[in-house]
């Protein structure tokens, strides 16, 4: 993973997940719920309860989009 597509994820709008190397995967349902330091290699992640995880980029797998939103 690289911020690029961290990015890319984001600016499309919809819902997607991260998924991590031990296995656990993070969702993001609103740009609002992920935050990206401006020089950073890790992001934050709030969930519904307003938690933050910090999720290091070198330990990401991949993303999976939300596909039941329209427009995806």
């Amino acid at each position: 993973m690289n911020m690029a597509q961290i990015k890319s994820a984001i600016e499309r709008g919809s819902s997607f997940s991260i998924q991590m190397a031990d296995g656990k995967e993070y969702k993001v349902s609103h740009p609002d719920y992920i935050s990206i330091p401006p020089k950073g290699s890790f992001v934050v992640v709030f969930d519904d309860e307003g938690h933050a995880f910090v999720l290091p980029l070198l330990t990401m797998t991949g993303l999976t989009y939300n596909t039941s939103e329209a427009g995806t």
